[in-house]
């Protein structure tokens, strides 16, 4: 059992790693980038042709020497400020941000990513927009928030989704698929990875083919029988990333492929990979892939039985890079099993102190801040007081003054604070009272919306089933009428007419009928209600994404409702062309956006219809939240709903 545990801490570790550098900007060959810097030095270059350039330089450096890459994104920042280029400003910070992150100074990282995103946002980049996102989320992930990792990737799926080109989507669901493998949710994880894939092979993008395989090559290691695919794909990975001289991937897919051996307990091929990954990583001068390669070879060194190599090069990885958390919990949890074999149980109750101090430490970080800021708080204090004291000591008279206007100022403070605490009871009643008639209020929505959806579901039956059936009766024996009788021309063709309009009435009172409560939404749920409904109409396109898991009835008839008012409106008073649905369902948050290119409206001067008033009551039920944005150029209607907040309403 302790092995087992041993080894998944080691693939959560050697998969972040793997995937250090997913989304980082793709290396250009080192004949280019020699080109490029000769070009700078040699020719005379206007100031777009010297951007352009720098930031060529400063995205292919990143990677595999970062602190050059830096060095041309501040030259071509302080172009971008001379010549007023904003796009360009945006790449350059987040070059800024990319290097910082590869060089693992995460609080410069921070820094200059935020600026890049505000200035992105500003600009109207949503290309470059999601760029800083998904780099968001690699640095989360990197430091262990997971959660806020998630959060920033779906952000960038959904502003990804409505871009022209979804090339960039395949790094997005690559970070997705890499968090849901550190938080070891491998169904979620090879999901990602296989939308991924497809993207990267219907674009050609080698590079992030190889990042992908790297992927999957950790999934399959941590299943009993993935052994050949969890080599093959490393495998595939190294011969990519060798092909492509990006040298970081490079060492990252050796240690893939230590893993792979390690894994599968073949303890020869794993230490000669791990040796040749170390020899790149000191050549690359790469602390956190050197340290890595130290940890590898320590734990092969391990289960072959050589206890004094595995202590030693753990010591060395820790002491190469201290911040890297997943590294240090891996070490601190070998080293108390090295020590054992070695005799040396007091170095062993050591580290296996370090280990419970270290999960300690990871898991109440804030909770540790907080108390710091406390103690120094109450150190400053402390030290005021005492110094106050000394003064009031020589100053006899003048403290007599100051304690009368402090007991003064207490007697103001007491008052003040009892009548604070009146008008905050006074508000807190009324809270209450208003609390009581919105849930008065929302009862009666919910029993009016359940009154509908259950009537309309009763008409849509009557309609088809019973008048239905009688126009379908009609219409079988209208013929064999005509068939008996002697009938004029005219009456002949006043009969044909007669027998179109029938069937027209049909078709019409079975459409009217699907829509008032489609069988699709009852039997298979809103992706393929809303499918259909979509298809139907030619202007509107449907996206999805996220789970399928069906939803609550009531929840999943209101979002239909909502979504076929919204379309409905566009149609009829928007003049729109172009009608764009999209529904994004995760499992504890679910939104949806209708958006159209019409001629918008004032919301200042233009009273909401009735149908937005319905449609915020039935949104206000699930206590969801509906935000409308509209200008010359179209509308948008956006409406967010927390699933864990509707259990009740199911």
């Amino acid at each position: 059992m302790r092995r087992h545990i041993l080894r998944e801490i080691k693939y959560i570790n050697r998969f972040a790693l793997c995937l250090l550098m997913a989304f980082v900007p793709i290396a250009s060959l080192g004949q280019k980038l020699d080109s490029l810097e000769r070009i700078l030095k040699t020719k005379k270059l206007t100031d777009q042709e010297m951007i352009d350039i720098h930031k060529d330089l400063a995205q292919g450096y990143i990677n595999d020497e970062p602190n050059r890459s830096r060095s041309f994104s501040m030259v071509g920042h302080d172009l971008t400020e001379r010549t007023g280029d904003q796009k360009s400003k945006v790449k350059f910070l987040y070059y800024l941000g990319s290097s910082y992150y590869v060089s693992m100074m995460f609080d410069s990282a921070a820094y200059f990513l935020d600026k890049s995103l505000v200035l992105a946002r500003k600009n109207g980049d949503d290309d470059s927009e999601v760029s800083i996102l998904k780099m968001y989320g690699q640095l989360y992930r990197r430091q262990g928030q997971y959660e806020k990792a998630l959060d920033r990737y779906f952000e960038a799926a959904k502003l990804g989704g409505q871009l022209p080109d979804n090339s960039k989507m395949c790094d997005v669901y690559m970070g997705i698929g890499g968090t849901y493998h550190l938080m070891q949710n491998n169904t979620q994880a090879l999901y990602y990875y296989g939308k991924a894939e497809q993207i990267a092979l219907k674009y050609g993008n080698g590079q992030n083919l190889g990042d992908i395989y790297l992927s999957l090559s950790s999934v399959y290691r941590s299943k009993d029988d993935g052994k050949q695919k969890a080599i093959h794909y490393a495998e595939e990975s190294l011969k990519i990333h060798r092909k492509s001289g990006g040298r970081s991937n490079e060492i990252s897919a050796l240690q893939a492929l230590c893993g792979a051996y390690f894994q599968f307990d073949d303890y020869r091929a794993a230490m000669k990979y791990a040796e040749e990954a170390l020899l790149l990583a000191k050549e690359l001068d790469n602390k956190n892939l050197i340290a890595h390669s130290y940890a590898d070879i320590s734990s092969i060194s391990y289960y072959m039985q050589q206890y004094e190599k595995a202590a030693e090069t753990a010591l060395v990885a820790l002491k190469t890079d201290s911040t890297d958390h997943h590294l240090k919990l891996t070490i601190f949890s070998n080293l108390p099993l090295i020590y054992a074999h070695l005799g040396n149980f007091n170095a062993m109750e050591e580290y296996m102190e370090q280990y419970k101090l270290a999960v300690d430490n990871y898991s109440n970080e804030t909770y540790q801040n907080s108390l710091s800021t406390m103690e120094v708080k109450y150190q400053t204090e402390k030290k005021e007081l005492k110094i106050e004291a000394l003064e009031g000591q020589k100053k006899l008279y003048i403290w007599l003054g100051i304690a009368g206007a402090a007991i003064l100022l207490v007697a103001l403070a007491f008052g003040f604070v009892r009548y604070r605490l009146a008008v905050s009871r006074r508000k807190l009643a009324e809270e209450e009272t208003w609390r009581t008639q919105q849930e008065k209020q929302l009862v009666a929505v919910q029993a009016t919306l359940d009154g509908e959806a259950a009537e309309r579901k009763r008409l849509a039956k009557d309609l088809h089933d019973g008048l239905g059936g009688m126009l379908s009766a009609v219409r079988l024996n209208l013929p064999q009428v005509k068939g008996d009788a002697l009938l004029e021309a005219l009456d002949v063709t006043r009969f044909q007419t007669a027998l179109g309009m029938l069937d027209d009435s049909i078709h019409e009172l079975r459409r009217v009928a699907h829509h008032m409560m489609p069988e699709s939404l009852l039997r298979y749920g809103l992706k393929i209600s809303l499918t259909d409904f979509c298809t139907a109409i030619p202007i509107a396109d449907f996206h999805y994404f996220g789970n399928e898991a069906r939803l609550p009835e009531k929840l999943e008839i209101m979002v239909y409702r909502c979504i076929h008012e919204l379309v409905n409106n566009a149609l009829k008073h928007a003049e729109a062309t172009k009608i764009n649905v999209q529904l994004v369902q995760e499992p504890d948050r679910l939104s949806f956006t209708v958006q159209d290119d019409g001629k918008g409206y004032d919301r200042e001067t233009v009273t909401e219809g009735m149908g937005l008033r319905n449609i915020r009551q039935r949104v206000g039920v699930f206590q969801g939240k509906l935000d409308i944005y509209s200008t010359e150029k179209g509308t948008e209607v956006h409406v967010e709903l927390e699933l864990s907040k509707n259990g009740e309403n199911d």
